[in-house]
């Protein structure tokens, strides 16, 4: 038997048994109506974040083809411009080869001096135009990211002083003085983009003496610094004028595209507000620095200092005794170009290197004369009716008919300097190209580089 000590504890543990089961039921139930509660929620959450989530990829793919037409349509304006600048510029440099070209040809005749000045200002303007065109081309360029740099050798001071004897004619029509002031210490022989910085100069030189009415233009240059170990250098040139001078509040916007620091100065003095902006740009994609000072009404001071690669002493004085020896070509060369002045132009400078000339006015003609005679090299214009410069050229490396002359050297002879249109030169099978207005010496030289590969 059971005492009834043990009984009532064992009844009394069994009571408290059941209320704590009791209780733990309730706390299960009221948990899991809690987590019923949340779970419900969590589905209402997440069809909301799922109709987001679709919503949200509904704008992102929109967006992503919005985005899409857009660059479509970018990359059409894009084109369109390229086209245009390409037609436009062959349409402006082709005459412009012509009125050069034949100055060129004229002033190398026995001419009187009043001929002969009058000639030197016909090329100065004709050559100012190109400038022009340079700079609308220069600046589409850099815009577009595609602006290089070559390293080549020059003399520096002997640079400036051609500059300066070229920009004195300007000065003394204006009856300005014009000074040069090398510093003793500047290297003789540097290394860089000689074109690039007669540009930058011209530049700043042209906008003084266009800016300066009466007093001087001050040309400077001297070593910023100099390290022996990598043969650098940091030139700095100085241009000083008693011009008009630029207002205070128009310093900073001074080298801003399409921006003269007052607009009047556009219609009296002309210009495409985009040459300092090119220069800045020249400058400091070399690793350079411009700047400008200025007082309203007294004068300007346009400073850059371009960092450079100097040559030894001893490779200076080699480099010295090197004279240009214009020898005679021993060549045979056609010559397609479909206007008669570039025609012209051409076959003279060519027949004053002893050359011999064909000429022809499309690639249909210049297909022919191949057929039948033989060449060292043909100078090809890109833009030709019937049959252009590229489609001629190649046919002339894929042809059977022309399977004797496929290795020909070609150069394109063109008025158009965009980067897509150097591309095409030599996508079609070129080996090379001559930018209109026709520069001689590049023309030689470029002739002799193919003499000595052929």
């Amino acid at each position: 038997m059971i005492s009834k000590e043990k009984y009532d504890a064992l009844y009394k543990a069994m009571i408290r048994e059941r209320k704590s089961r009791k209780e733990a039921e309730r706390i299960i139930e009221e948990k899991s109506a809690e987590i019923f509660f949340v779970n419900e929620k969590l589905k209402k959450v997440n069809q909301d974040l799922e109709i987001r989530i679709e919503e949200r990829t509904k704008d992102i793919e929109d967006s992503r083809q919005k985005l899409i037409v857009a660059k479509r349509i970018a990359e059409e304006a894009t084109k369109a411009k390229s086209d245009f600048l390409s037609s436009m510029t062959h349409e402006l440099r082709t005459p412009l080869n012509g009125v050069i070209g034949l100055t060129d040809l004229i002033l190398d005749e026995d001419v009187n001096d009043k001929v002969k000045d009058m000639l030197s200002n016909i090329k100065f303007s004709a050559t100012h135009l190109a400038d022009v065109i340079n700079e609308i081309l220069d600046f589409s360029k850099i815009e577009a990211g595609k602006i290089t740099f070559e390293k080549v050798q020059f003399n520096l001071p002997d640079i400036l002083k051609v500059l300066y004897k070229n920009l004195s004619i300007t000065a003394k029509q204006k009856g300005l003085k014009l000074f040069l002031d090398i510093d003793d210490e500047v290297p003789e022989l540097l290394q860089g983009d000689v074109v690039k910085l007669n540009q930058i100069i011209n530049n700043l030189v042209g906008n003084a003496l266009k800016f300066t009415e009466k007093g001087h233009v001050k040309v400077s240059c001297g070593l910023e610094s100099k390290n022996r170990k990598d043969n650098r250098v940091t030139v700095y040139f100085e241009i000083q004028d008693t011009g008009i001078g630029i207002k205070k509040e128009k310093l900073e916007s001074v080298f801003d595209s399409f921006t003269q620091s007052d607009s009047s100065i556009g219609r009296t003095y002309g210009g495409t507000g985009l040459g300092l902006t090119i220069t800045k740009n020249f400058i400091e994609l070399q690793g350079g620095k411009i700047g400008v000072t200025s007082t309203y009404g007294k004068g300007s001071t346009f400073y850059f200092s371009l960092p450079l690669v100097f040559i030894s002493q001893k490779e200076s004085r080699k480099k010295e005794t090197k004279q240009r020896v214009y020898e005679a070509l021993d060549l045979k060369v056609l010559v397609a170009d479909d206007m008669a002045i570039n025609q012209l132009v051409v076959g003279q400078i060519l027949q004053k290197w002893g050359v011999e000339v064909d000429l022809v006015s499309s690639g249909q003609e210049a297909l022919s004369l191949l057929d039948k005679h033989e060449y060292d090299l043909v100078l090809m214009d890109m833009q030709m009716p019937e049959m252009s410069g590229c489609d001629a050229t190649r046919i002339i490396r894929t042809d059977s008919r022309f399977q004797a002359v496929k290795d020909i050297p070609v150069i394109a002879f063109t008025a158009n300097a965009f980067e897509n249109s150097k591309r095409e030169v030599y996508e079609a099978g070129m080996n090379g190209f001559v930018t209109k207005p026709v520069n001689p010496i590049h023309l030689y030289e470029t002739l002799s580089n193919f003499r000595k590969s052929s």
